[in-house]
């Protein structure tokens, strides 16, 4: 499957569960309190479990768009994150689950401004999300160290969250979990464009930062299709609809395919073919005004 920005680096986050060591750690649970049985939703998933990985993997990983928004010099704003105190009104495992993925997009995009102070209540949500999901297992104290000596090793923390993520997402389809997994990446991603269509930006950085936004409309076609598979859930239901909504916006931009014919060329001693094909990616202010109305209104939804 391939190794690209996983969604949950969310869950790197998760990792942020700096104490969690296992799911049988032995705490209470409340057995009114739903962890997203996929029995409990869809008599049958429409794709096969390599299939809903990869889909999965395909959702950019946060710390991607958090590093272009710093280095597009994008002045890092507070009053875009999901305040922690909103951490009370998740009361559901369908909450918890979409918030665990903002919650994780917050926390990676503060560390990659550096706002290490204000991180610490962020980073207790992620770990508490995780654990009342039974997921915190995958992090631990020593990842959440690494993480933090790494912190300006983009490439670094890229490797160990995808790593993790996979882990993971493998973990809840084998346990029949996967709607968890779907909604954590939802949460991830649209976060990442909730910040993305917010930030002030200015003529230098505008391009690059508007051609990120207009990729994401694959991205969001994947999503649309996992959830799909859970709409017998109402939750699900109107998260699909919502995204549909959101969806006739990203139709509006146009993504044009320049193929070029591969080469060949030697990299450490091997041979290897290197694709050439380019991607132009049309998409204007209104655009971008569109997409950002309507991903606020998810938003918004999302976190009260």
């Amino acid at each position: 499957m391939k190794k690209v920005y996983s969604i949950v680096l969310i869950i790197l986050i998760g990792g942020f569960v700096l104490f969690y060591n296992s799911c049988s750690s032995g705490k209470e649970r409340d057995d009114a309190f739903d962890i997203l049985e996929d029995t409990a939703i869809s008599e049958e998933m429409e794709f096969e479990d390599e299939e809903i990985v990869g889909m999965i993997s395909s959702v950019p990983n946060p710390v991607e768009m958090s590093v272009l928004l710093q280095r597009s010099d994008v002045v890092f704003s507070q009053e875009l994150m999901n305040p922690v105190n909103n951490i009370d009104n998740y009361n559901s495992g369908f909450k918890k689950a979409l918030n665990l993925g903002v919650y994780g997009t917050n926390l990676v995009h503060m560390n990659i401004y550096d706002r290490s102070v204000a991180t610490v209540r962020y980073l207790q949500n992620v770990r508490n999300l995780a654990e009342d999901l039974r997921i915190g297992h995958f992090f631990d104290y020593e990842t959440l160290n690494r993480l933090s000596e790494q912190s300006r090793n983009v490439d670094s923390v890229l490797y160990i969250t995808n790593r993790s993520f996979d882990e993971m997402t493998r973990y809840l389809i084998e346990e029949n979990r996967s709607s968890l997994a779907v909604l954590i990446a939802s949460g991830t991603w649209i976060e990442s464009i909730y910040i993305a269509t917010n930030v002030e930006t200015f003529p230098e950085n505008k391009e690059i930062i508007y051609e990120r936004i207009g990729e994401q409309k694959v991205v969001l076609d994947n999503l649309m299709l996992l959830i799909s598979n859970f709409r017998d859930d109402q939750q699900f239901d109107e998260l699909f609809l919502d995204l549909m909504k959101l969806k006739k916006e990203f139709d509006k931009v146009n993504i044009e395919y320049i193929h070029k014919d591969p080469i060949m060329k030697e990299v450490d001693g091997r041979i290897v073919v290197v694709d050439k094909s380019t991607s132009k990616v049309n998409i204007d202010d209104e655009i971008v005004r569109g997409i950002s109305d309507k991903v606020n209104y998810i938003r918004n939804k999302i976190i009260q």
